[in-house]
């Protein structure tokens, strides 16, 4: 599968929103229910919140396209000078396995060369999620009971850390 990754623009935003809403029920409607689902889909990936991802200073909003299909996309934000969070990296399900989701994850961590820590939440039931992040080499760090600060899901904490 050949893909460009590149970065985010205020046009791109219905097209990130459809693939987000598209992959979290894909993901987790029958862990929570699609109405569940629908609920925080329209908080998490409503077109102001990631217009407001999009503007922040500090952040990296990547997507992966494949012709002019959003295949895959990435948000990743600079805490503090050691410690980048990498706060979304979703991969249509066709195009999962096909090193789009590697290829986004480098990308998206290449703008912090300096920080050492990359930390990220990820809910326990998204099995393949958890065994992609470890793959690339994430360790469990511990585990939260909000999800992105905001929900009511548990989350387990991964981190990766590199040498400088």
């Amino acid at each position: 599968m050949s893909f460009t990754i590149i970065p985010a623009t205020v046009a791109d935003l219905p097209a990130i929103r459809q693939l987000l809403v598209e992959t979290w029920h894909a993901t987790y409607d029958a862990i929570y229910g699609a109405d569940e689902v629908d609920e925080i889909s329209g908080r998490w990936h409503a077109i102001e919140t990631l217009a407001k991802q999009l503007a922040k200073p500090d952040a990296t909003f990547l997507l992966a396209k494949r012709g002019d299909t959003v295949v895959a996309t990435s948000l990743a934000m600079l805490k503090h000078s050691d410690l980048v969070l990498l706060s979304r990296l979703y991969v249509r399900q066709g195009a999962q396995g096909r090193g789009v989701g590697h290829q986004l994850l480098d990308a998206t961590l290449a703008p912090y060369p300096k920080t050492s820590v990359v930390r990220l939440e990820v809910d326990p039931h998204n099995a393949g999620a958890v065994g992609f992040y470890e793959h690339q080499g994430f360790v469990r760090a511990g585990e939260v009971k909000d999800c992105g600060g905001s929900s009511a899901i548990k989350a387990l904490v991964y981190e990766r850390r590199r040498a400088l």
